[in-house]
């Protein structure tokens, strides 16, 4: 679970949903295209059909027959949670959360430096919420009121690309004030 800068086009504007609580909100989205999301299940598909999957003993029924590849890998990509963009048109920089598939949690920006002057003031959306939150702004890091990282984390989260916002590691949950990149001096 982290947060990742992703390239997306030009003032790329993220599509919004029904989420499955019902509620609106911006539709999660995989960082990969549909087209190359539905070629891998279809690959799969027919290395399944055709025997010739490493996994495909281990799904064996009762009777001899297998399972259908569906029932083991889960059902053809929904185009909504895939890109609709290719490589060559994404030229901003996005701030995404990856807890889901994936969803924005800043504008997009033409250039790193402005991404992380926009973070460096404001944070990403999650904080801007949370630093209202006394007990989860302390949690977070994060000065009451205050949502923005500096410039100095700032940068160095652009610069990273990525880090990660929570993990488990034997048995002990790391939050992101944990995490060395989070506790970037300012």
């Amino acid at each position: 679970m982290g947060r990742e800068i992703r390239r997306v086009p030009p003032n790329w504007n993220h599509p919004e949903g029904t989420r499955a609580n019902g509620r609106a909100g911006k539709q999660p989205m995989f960082n990969e295209t549909y087209e190359s999301a539905r070629q891998e299940w279809l690959d799969g598909l027919r290395k399944w059909e055709a025997g010739e999957d490493k996994d495909r003993e281990e799904y064996k029924n009762d009777d001899g027959t297998y399972q259908d590849w569906w029932e083991w890998h889960g059902g053809p990509p929904d185009r909504a949670y895939y890109r609709s963009w290719q490589d060559v048109d994404a030229t901003w920089f996005q701030l995404w959360e990856t807890v889901s598939e994936g969803t924005p949690v800043s504008p997009p920006f033409a250039t790193k430096e402005e991404l992380a002057q926009y973070l460096a003031e404001n944070g990403d959306e999650w904080d801007q919420r949370r630093c209202w939150e006394r007990d989860t702004c302390a949690l977070m890091g994060l000065q009451y009121g205050k949502p923005g990282w500096g410039i100095e984390r700032a940068r160095a989260f652009v610069e990273a690309g990525w880090a990660l916002s929570m993990m488990v590691a034997n048995g002990r949950v790391y939050e992101s004030k944990d995490i060395p990149l989070a506790n970037a001096k300012e």
